[in-house]
């Protein structure tokens, strides 16, 4: 289900003369989507000498990105039109500009997979008007009330799909260290252990401002690299603060949530389900194409201010505190402010406030 919505997105953005780039953090299915599309292609009477798909981290001879052009260009010399799909583009050094010059040089439509925020950045950088980012996330909760519990502890990574859940914690562990060695290979200059330290940092912190209190100088910029590493793989979203009243996005007070709740827990075993719930509507919202802000209105605290086009929506996650107590953020908001209020179980609307049970918003029922 997941694949195919992807797909479709890719399928809509062919032909449209820009560079597609895939993103989302390692193990997300960007790979299997790339395949995917590869086939389609065939499927659709494309010849297969047309298909240029390149995989960087299986080819040892790209180190920079004059091996990837000049593999390109070897290979599509007596070529008319081709397809290039290039997959885990950011192992390969500078390969924004082998992008650019391809794109700029070549009768190709170009189809790349990327981790790297950074990347992403800078290959929309140099195609300002001719690039398209297509963000993937883990598959969206789609089941029963008995289905949600193993969702919010063990989230819908494609490796865990019909996994038994007694064996689901190793398989967690397995692909979380497996990420990590990722983002590790991916900087060389960041030490491995501080990679592991930043991730579980991160991990425990879901949902809380992040800050560095008690660091000293060294370590804390030693922290911030390998914390700027952990956050460009695209395995945790960082979230900042917006005064809502004003409309300004404050310094500081960021928080950062997990792409996906069993990689989450497999960082950090004992998060609460209170975090893992608002982890999980973190996610939703931003697999549905919002921008998501933490609230501050006045010294009361909103959860999420999501922004979609010219709408926001100002949505309160329900804990253990009373529907008034909650609702009360919300109800400070100007009359015509959408606001909802998500609950794990069924709770009454409080005035003008709408509630739904935690499945339904993410059935977006």
């Amino acid at each position: 289900m997941n694949q195919n919505f992807y797909l479709k997105r890719l399928l809509e953005l062919k032909d449209n003369f820009s560079v597609k780039v895939i993103a989302g953090a390692c193990g997300v299915g960007k790979s299997t989507l790339l395949k995917a599309f590869a086939e389609h292609l065939s499927a659709e009477g494309v010849d297969h000498a047309e298909i240029i798909h390149i995989t960087c981290a299986a080819d040892g001879r790209l180190k920079s990105y004059r091996d990837l052009y000049g593999l390109v260009a070897e290979r599509t010399a007596d070529l008319e039109r081709f397809f290039l799909l290039v997959d885990d583009v950011d192992r390969v050094a500078e390969s924004e500009k082998a992008i650019n010059a391809l794109f700029a040089g070549e009768p190709a439509e170009i189809y790349v997979t990327t981790s790297s925020g950074v990347l992403v950045e800078k290959i929309a950088a140099l195609l300002p008007d001719n690039c398209d980012v297509l963000k993937i996330y883990p598959p969206p909760f789609d089941g029963t009330e008995d289905d949600l519990q193993r969702y919010l502890r063990f989230g819908s990574l494609p490796v865990t799909s019909g996994v038994d859940e007694n064996i689901l914690p190793r398989i967690l562990r397995g692909a979380a260290y497996e990420m990590l060695f990722d983002i590790a290979e991916k900087n060389p200059a960041v030490d491995a252990g501080l990679i592991r330290v930043a991730a579980s940092f991160l991990a425990q912190s879901v949902g809380k401002p992040v800050n560095f209190k008690g660091a000293g100088e060294n370590n804390l910029r030693k922290l911030k690299l390998s914390l700027h590493a952990v956050t460009d793989s695209g395995l945790f979203v960082k979230v900042p603060r917006l005064d809502v009243k004003s409309g300004n996005v404050l310094g500081g007070g960021d928080k950062f949530y997990c792409v996906d709740n069993g990689i989450l827990r497999a960082l950090a075993p004992t998060v609460d389900e209170a975090a893992l719930i608002e982890n999980a509507v973190c996610v939703e919202l931003l697999r549905r194409g919002f921008e998501v802000f933490s609230g501050k209105c006045g010294a009361m605290n909103i959860t999420f201010a999501a922004t979609r086009g010219n709408g926001t929506i100002f949505i309160q996650v329900f804990s253990d505190m009373s529907v008034r107590r909650a609702t009360r953020p919300l109800r400070a908001l100007p009359d015509d402010a959408e606001t909802l209020l998500i609950a794990r179980n069924p709770v009454k609307s409080f005035g003008d406030v709408k509630a739904v049970t935690l499945r339904d918003f993410l059935l977006n029922v």
